[in-house]
């Protein structure tokens, strides 16, 4: 008779490499106590592992084909298919730092049973880099304007809010073992990979788009476990009363940070490039993150002394208008972006007013003049109209226009010499947490301050194949296209809003 799993499970956590000879120093040290015990609530075997994830990929690439052979991509919304250009490279910079998180926690958490599940998980991230990488290449090779498919990943590094997603996705693998786990496993994938990976491809299959939701499902399908992984390891550390402090303390700063970047990018796709909505993203937010997250799991915590985000309220107020500023923050600097921006327009406004009353009043007139400015026979870009540049967060990198483009909660201060801008309340208490972590990268404006705008883009590479027409334009028109000569003609000067 075949031994069950769970006998032969551990069996294999024996074949672990004991130190009983020696008293290793930790590749990667943690101020938590571990206690040597664990659980994988998956009770991953390799060889089981490997059938399951193969069958799965042959479902996905099996998907693209036939998308192909259809002719998919040319019947989804065009505005939808702007959105990919930015946020599939987003995705996979979260995967592939996802990835070496994962073997973070291999090489740093000595417990054969954690561990068991990280190594799965590290696998599974990158088969998620991969598949990400094949949508893209879908979307570049089938859909009719692939400008900024073919430079994604280097045009994200490069664009002023790009690197939202380097900042936010950069704690998945540096500081503390333990406080990795809690920002991968804890916060962002159990969460905010529901409202990501489950809500958005709704969006996407509701505007034609069938590659992404094959893609993003099928990755789903892991996140489970990953949700696991860190559950097994806070239940694993939270036994220690000592450690209950630093649980809270990376909880705060992990669930702000991720808020702010997840409820901005999930808030701003799925409303501002979707002609079709199935729902607005509070609700969603409510939904995964109010009662999924903090009433359901962080309730079965509260006995160990670890209690729901702080800031959990100051989260709800953001998100009902964090991802409108964000949206026509974009739309205002659109020369600088890798794709273009379709004008919200009447239906849109209706839309917006019913499930954010208020909505027309304090940002329809942003949108009717970007609006008015699209067409290159204007001369006027809607950077030129705004009395100064927004800076943005040196913590999470959005633009401070939070939550609201109106009544911004920008903090400005002086540390070590520099100046430095924060987005809200939160962010300026990450930042003071350990000021080393966010001195070390330049604000965006600073890098091209004095320089004229065209010459700005050009040095990004953000032109089509022609050498002269932008990829970014403000409307979805192939006919009207802007070109770097009408941005020169602007003779509009780039200038850092934090110079003195």
């Amino acid at each position: 008779m075949a031994p069950k799993l769970e006998t032969v499970h551990a069996k294999g956590k024996r074949y672990d490499w004991g130190f009983d000879y020696a008293r290793p120093d930790p590749k990667f040290p943690t101020r938590y106590i571990i206690p040597p015990n664990g659980k994988d609530p998956f009770r991953i075997m390799m060889r089981g592992y490997a059938a399951m994830e193969t069958e799965k990929d042959n479902r996905v690439y099996g998907g693209l084909d036939s998308d192909v052979r259809y002719r998919n991509a040319n019947g989804a919304e065009p505005r939808f298919m702007e959105a990919m250009k930015f946020a599939v490279p987003a995705f996979t910079d979260a995967e592939y730092q996802a990835v070496t998180g994962a073997g973070f926690l291999v090489a740093s958490v000595k417990n054969q049973e954690m561990r068991q599940g990280f190594a799965a998980q590290m696998l599974d991230e990158v088969r998620h880099t991969q598949l990400e990488v094949g949508l893209r290449k879908y979307y570049l090779k089938n859909y009719h304007d692939p400008a900024g498919f073919d430079i994604g990943q280097i045009a994200l590094g490069n664009h002023p809010v790009g690197t939202l997603a380097r900042a936010s996705f950069q704690p998945f693998n540096t500081g503390d073992p333990i406080e990795v786990s809690m920002c991968l496993n804890v916060v962002l994938e159990t969460a905010y990979t529901n409202p990501l990976v489950v809500a958005l491809p709704q969006v996407a299959m509701l505007n034609g788009d069938h590659a992404m939701p094959t893609s993003f499902l099928s990755i789903q399908s892991d996140e489970s476990r990953h949700m696991a992984n860190g559950y097994g390891t806070l239940m694993c550390v939270v036994q220690e009363p000592d450690n209950v402090p630093f649980l809270q303390e990376s909880l705060e700063r992990h669930f702000w940070h991720q808020h702010m970047s997840m409820d901005t990018l999930v808030g701003v796709v799925s409303e501002y490039y979707a002609v079709n909505r199935p729902w607005a993203y509070k609700d969603v937010w409510e939904e995964w993150v109010v009662d999924d997250f903090v009433g359901s799991y962080m309730s079965r915590l509260s006995s160990f002394g670890l209690r729901p985000p702080d800031r959990l309220g100051e989260v709800a107020r953001f998100v009902e208008d964090m991802h409108h500023s964000v949206a026509i923050a974009l739309a205002a600097i659109w020369p600088l972006n890798f794709w273009r921006i379709d004008p919200m327009g009447p239906a849109d406004y209706e839309w917006f007013e019913n499930h954010y009353p208020g909505w027309t009043a304090r940002y329809g007139g942003l949108w009717d003049a970007y609006r008015a400015m699209s067409d290159p026979s204007s001369h006027r870009v809607l950077m030129q109209e705004l009395p100064a540049l927004p800076p943005f967060c040196q913590v999470c990198h959005v633009p401070c226009v939070m939550p609201r483009i109106d009544a911004p909660e920008t903090r400005v201060f002086d540390h070590e010499g520099k100046r430095y801008a924060v987005c809200s309340e939160g962010c300026e208490w990450i930042f003071k947490l350990n000021p080393k972590i966010y001195t070390g990268c330049a604000n965006w404006w600073e890098r091209f301050d004095g320089m004229d705008l065209a010459d700005v883009i050009l040095a990004l590479g953000y032109v089509r194949p022609d050498g002269k027409t932008l990829m970014g334009q403000p409307h979805l028109n192939p006919d009207r296209m802007w070109t770097i000569d009408d941005i020169r003609r602007l003779e509009y000067e780039v200038k850092d809003p934090l110079k003195v």
